[in-house]
């Protein structure tokens, strides 16, 4: 059995669909010329009878006029933009098709239901693959994996070879949401979700997202159920594709958002679907039991979706029928928060009422209601008027569900009991982003037990956040004049006693002192701009001060730096210090723009709770923090963003004492996940270098930025020829190249970092060098360019220099022909290693070019070829007899070249010529040979302008003109019928259109 992507993921994930209930049928039997056709065309990616069947059945008392008007629908989009055509059909798909029809003359109007949502198992489930598809006169595409329900294709799985380095996610990623969607986009106006898999990896994700937010499945039925023993592939595919949670995904767990003008969409990830699907049930049981009104805690750490899990519950328990039209309130402690958390919700398309402008009494007016609605207001605003003892009843309903967004905070405190008061049967459900402290009994009292956790190490395994580090650059206060109690009291002397004491508590707080510290400003400015420029990681940075004037100052000694990048104060009352300041929301629109040139923001408290911009990757602290706020704090730096290794905090006050006595109150998983000493990461880089050091130890590349040119030429030969050993070794290199980069990334500008720059230069280089080689970068396409390697430049030499003294940069530009020049240049390379990697590239992309013009020539030579490279890296040929062979390959491939000219056939014919005598036992006359092959091209050049869409029909004819020229020279059909099927193939490589 061949080791493939067809037998080592595309089959086992076909066997996984039919083990939970779909049927299968392969692609060719759905297509147009199959026995048993479900599509007229190629062009088609709806299953037509499918969808009709289903329509009629779910819709029994609407007439054929209002079936058709519904499938109608469903064919016609036809916007130029793609999402917005997925939105309309998604919206129709969950709350149904709006028809008009006429009943004995009078115009009515009715929704057509398109999906079963109540009984899933009467939906008809169906899984393809290898649906080849085309558009127009584009070319054509041949999906891995669709996923048809209902007849519609509302799910695509792309599969990559496991065993094919070359072959990886990202590539898989590209192919679908670049190359398919460009190519045949009317299969993406259907599309809910994206798998992109192969044996031991799986991600899911929509349409609009970009790779960083597909994420991995990691539970079946419940939370924390699927264990290793399964590979992820099935377990993604039994997770969310098992008929009841594919239809509640699409159901209640796709949102599209507006966001700066730009639509997207969004799928839930795995631990949201779950945690929702569980504050859901704990609701149904909780709401009508009039002994429990704790619905529970879900902690999903920060950075990992909180607020859109907040959209899905919403969204989803508002469908509950025993709900009976629920009152959603939503709770936070601050007007800022609860300003997010509102637009998140509007930006989201769900209904929502911002209790901004009310007051105290305002409030319980519009809580004062009969059912429904989604209510956002601050907790501050549950307070008693002047002349009440107890804070009144509002609203007795029992379906009235409180959310409080970070639990933990004032929610159970004096407020809680006056929001009890004011809606006494309402149940409670809890939100946090922190975990719950050891000791803390009053928010399990309130809100019950976890009903859902998503823990630091998860969300980083699943690289939904990245890891936080620390770095303490104190900047200590000192006492520059050692009279200054002298002065003092000589300031003070005909002052009273109390004014004295006042005065002396004033400047003695930390906040006044640092406020008034010109030198100690200008000194952490000026280290905050070293430090920033030096970070080789694209995106921003946030400064926190300990008061809004030590932010404007401290924004301004930054923006005096002639070395810094745009600079901006954000703080409350900023008219109080500032002259004609810049709106809130314009700062936070451009900061969040990761290519706008503000970098740096100096903030007081705005933007420490509840934002967040991906690209920050960098906090500076100069504000004494605790507890919840500092642990919210630091979780601003930890989102995932292009190739972001992890956050950075870096310390100027001395907060490393009171994180670890937050960090004390939890257990010790959290306390460990939480944060990790920068010296840690120091470690780990310097692990990463020995280990690529390793690859050169025999290799003095020391003081390589000071040798001449041709030595440089030399030493790269050498240090190539010893990642080159194996096939296997120079893959282990390159991922030790992009481990450590990504260390050496998040430890800039760390002493230990620079120590290393001019290693990773030459590393780098000898990466390049062998890329050049191959004409192609190996690493995922897909992945943004490194930006932490931008610097990595040393004594002036870069990375593309040394490529091009190695001598090799001329065949970077185009590929190597077979030409003694190049072979020539080979053969001055004393290293064997390179020699094998220059040789086989060469015979690998001359193959490739050459095998569609003589398709039995070039395959066999590429059987050889791939034989030879087999033998060498299992050890069965030395390093100059796999030399040898690749050297008398080529040789071969020049004769062909001079038989050609010797027989005066032109490449068409040539290739004909071939496939003849390579299939044939019988000896042929050369010229009987060189006729057929004129003929044959003669007689099938027409094929170039026929319509293959029809291939089955094209290739009949194509065998039907093939027997005739045979039979016309000689040949009888009875001797040399397995001469046909090759000259078709070949005829099939020359006329065939594209591939999928």
């Amino acid at each position: 059995m061949s080791m493939n992507e067809m037998e080592l993921a595309e089959k086992p994930a076909l066997q996984v669909f039919q083990d939970i209930g779909y049927d299968y049928k392969p692609g060719r039997e759905l297509g147009p010329n199959s026995d048993d056709p479900e599509r007229t065309s190629l062009s088609d990616v709806v299953l037509r009878d499918r969808l009709e069947q289903k329509l009629r059945e779910f819709n029994p008392s609407l007439p054929d006029e209002a079936i058709e008007d519904a499938i109608s629908q469903l064919l016609g989009f036809n916007s130029p933009d793609l999402l917005k055509n997925n939105k309309n059909f998604h919206e129709k798909l969950v709350n149904g098709i709006q028809v008009k029809f006429e009943v004995d003359g009078e115009p009515r109007g009715d929704f057509v239901d398109v999906f079963n949502f109540d009984e899933p198992e009467e939906n008809d489930f169906l899984v393809s693959n290898q649906v080849i598809i085309q558009i127009g006169e584009g070319p054509q595409r041949k999906p891995d994996v669709v996923v048809f329900v209902n007849g519609l294709p509302i799910g695509i799985l792309e599969m990559k070879d496991p065993t094919n380095p070359q072959a990886s996610m990202g590539n898989a990623y590209k192919q679908v949401t670049e190359r398919y969607v460009n190519d045949i986009p009317d299969l993406f106006h259907y599309n809910e979700l994206i798998g992109i898999m192969d044996m031991n990896n799986a991600q899911l994700g929509c349409l609009s997202a970009g790779w960083e937010w597909f994420s991995p499945w990691r539970y079946i039925d419940e939370e924390k159920d699927a264990t290793d023993e399964l590979p992820p592939s099935e377990v993604l595919i039994r997770g969310a594709f098992d008929k009841e949670r594919l239809l509640d995904l699409i159901q209640s767990f796709i949102v599209y958002a507006d966001e700066d003008g730009e639509l997207g969409k969004k799928l839930a990830a795995y631990h949201q679907f779950y945690a929702v699907n569980n504050a859901v049930e704990s609701s149904k049981e909780v709401v009508p039991n009039p002994d429990e009104d704790r619905i529970g805690l879900v902690w999903h750490t920060q950075g990992s979706g909180k607020s859109l899990s907040m959209v899905f519950y919403a969204k989803k328990i508002r469908q509950e029928s025993s709900m009976k039209n629920p009152t959603l309130v939503f709770l936070t402690d601050r007007n800022d928060l609860d300003d997010q958390l509102y637009k998140e919700f509007r930006n989201h398309g769900l209904e929502a009422e911002w209790a901004d402008s009310d007051n105290r009494v305002e409030l319980r007016a519009r809580l004062d209601r009969e059912a429904g609605g989604v209510i956002f207001a601050t907790i501050q605003k549950f307070q008693t008027t002047d002349d009440e003892v107890q804070y009144p009843e509002v609203n007795d309903r029992e379906n009235v569900i409180v959310v409080a967004d970070e639990a933990h905070r004032t929610q159970y405190k004096s407020l809680a009991t006056n929001v009890r008061d004011g809606l006494p049967n309402a149940s409670h459900l809890g939100f946090t982003a922190t975990p719950i402290e050891k000791e803390d009994r009053s928010t399990t009292n309130t809100f019950g037990g976890y009903i859902s956790q998503y823990t630091i190490k998860e969300s980083e395994k699943d690289e939904s956040t990245v890891p936080i580090f620390y770095e303490s650059r104190l900047a200590k206060l000192q006492i520059n004049n050692p009279e200054i109690e002298d002065k003092f009291n000589e300031l003070m002397e005909s002052k009273s006693d109390e004014l004295r004491e006042e005065m002396k508590r004033k400047w003695t707080q930390l906040r006044r002192v640092i406020e008034n510290s010109e030198e100690r400003t200008e000194m952490i400015a000026d280290d905050i701009v070293e430090h920033f420029n030096n970070r080789e990681i694209e995106g921003k940075g946030m400064v926190v001060a300990i008061s809004r004037q030590a932010a404007v100052n401290l924004s301004r000694k930054i923006r005096e730096n002639p070395d810094a990048p745009e600079t901006r104060v954000v703080i409350s009352g900023a008219e109080d210090f500032l002259d004609n300041p810049i709106p809130n929301d314009e700062l936070k629109r451009r900061f969040k723009d990761d290519e706008d040139p503000f970098k740096i923001a100096v903030v007081c408290d705005k933007w420490l709770t509840g934002f967040d911009a991906p690209h920050l990757h960098t906090l500076y602290v100069d504000k004494p923090m605790k507890n919840h706020n500092l642990l919210q704090a630091i979780g601003r730096v930890n989102r995932v963003y292009k190739d972001k290794p992890g956050g950075l905090i870096v310390d100027y006050i001395g907060i490393s004492k009171r994180l670890k006595q937050a960090l004390d109150k939890y257990t010790s998983e959290v306390r460990n996940d939480a944060m990790l000493d920068i010296e840690e990461a120091v470690k780990v880089m310097k692990q990463k270098h020995q280990k690529v050091a390793d690859y050169f130890g025999a290799v003095d590349y020391s003081d390589w930025p000071h040798l001449e040119e041709l030595e440089r030429k030399q030493l790269l030969y050498k240090a190539q020829n010893e990642v080159l050993v194996t096939e296997e070794r120079e893959e282990q290199f390159r991922e030790s190249m992009k481990e450590l980069k990504k260390a050496h990334a998040l430890v800039t500008p760390h002493s230990a970092a620079s120590d290393i720059r001019a290693d990773i230069a030459f590393f780098e280089a000898v990466l390049g060098a062998i890329n050049s080689i191959e004409n192609s970068n190996n690493p995922d396409d897909v992945e943004d360019l490194d930006s932490a390697m931008k610097e990595l430049v040393a004594e002036g030499v870069g990375i593309e220099d040394l490529i091009e003294v190695t001598g090799f940069d001329k065949w970077e530009k185009e590929k190597p022909v077979l030409s003694e020049e190049f072979l020539g240049d080979v053969e001055e390379v004393e290293f064997e290693n390179l020699q094998v990697k220059m040789l086989r590239q060469l015979l690998e992309n001359e193959i490739t070019t050459r095998k569609q013009s003589n398709l039995a020539k070039y395959e066999s030579f590429e059987e050889e070829l791939q034989e030879t490279i087999n033998d060498y890296n299992e050890g069965f040929l030395s390093t100059q007899q796999v030399i040898d062979e690749l050297r008398n390959y080529a040789e071969r491939i020049q004769e062909t070249d001079d038989r050609q000219d010797e027989l005066g056939l032109s490449d068409e014919e040539l290739a004909f010529y071939d496939a003849i005598s390579a299939n044939t036992e019988t000896e042929i006359d050369d010229e009987i040979l060189k006729t057929i092959a004129q003929e044959l091209k003669q007689n099938l050049k027409d094929s170039v302008e026929l319509d293959w869409t029809n291939r089955e029909k094209i290739r009949a004819e194509i065998k039907t003109e093939v027997k005739a020229v045979l039979r016309s020279n000689g040949l009888s059909l009875y001797k040399h019928e397995g001469l046909v099927d090759p000259i078709v193939a070949q005829a099939e490589e020359f006329y065939g259109g594209a591939a999928a």
